[in-house]
């Protein structure tokens, strides 16, 4: 199996930062990415199913084993997830074993999330701050991106530059 496909891996908290910066990074580096979100598995599920449903519960596991298959197809894949708990992040670990992984932590201080959140208007309110205590606990990063310290597109750099991309 010929395992060519790069992973990026941006994982925070809902308005966090993750999919316009995974958008900046498309843009802006030397090599194509898909981009492959949580959301965009969400987006699947029938009309009026809310995110987290019980009806659909292996929903990141099915987006773990999407990234795998675009990888060993030599895809390069941005991945925008929020973990929220080691069975997540341990997911990937084990299905993404033996890829070219780079897991970025993306964060901003809470009054940023709480700002984001009510600027977007399609958040229930306090979904990022619900998140806060799990998203990271025990993961592992490669990168930390502070989304609150620049733009998207300095964020976006910073990524492209520490791994080369």
């Amino acid at each position: 199996m010929n395992k060519t496909g790069k992973i990026i891996v941006l994982n925070g908290t809902s308005s966090s930062g993750k999919t316009t910066v995974a958008r900046e990074i498309q843009s802006n580096s030397s090599e194509i990415y898909l981009l492959c979100s949580l959301d965009a598995f969400w987006d699947m599920t029938p009309h009026g199913i809310p995110a987290g449903s019980v009806n659909f519960p292996n929903m990141k596991l099915a987006l773990a084993r999407s990234v795998k298959a675009l990888a060993e197809t030599g895809h390069n894949v941005i991945v925008d997830i929020i973990f929220c708990g080691l069975k997540t992040y341990n997911e990937f670990k084990q299905e993404l074993k033996g890829f070219n992984v780079s897991l970025i932590k993306i964060y901003c201080p809470l009054e940023e999330l709480i700002k984001r959140e009510l600027a977007r208007g399609d958040r229930k309110p306090g979904l990022a701050e619900s998140q806060l205590d799990s998203v990271h606990s025990g993961v592992i990063y490669d990168l930390s991106i502070n989304t609150s310290a620049g733009n998207s597109s300095e964020c976006a750099q910073n990524i492209i530059n520490s791994l080369r991309v």
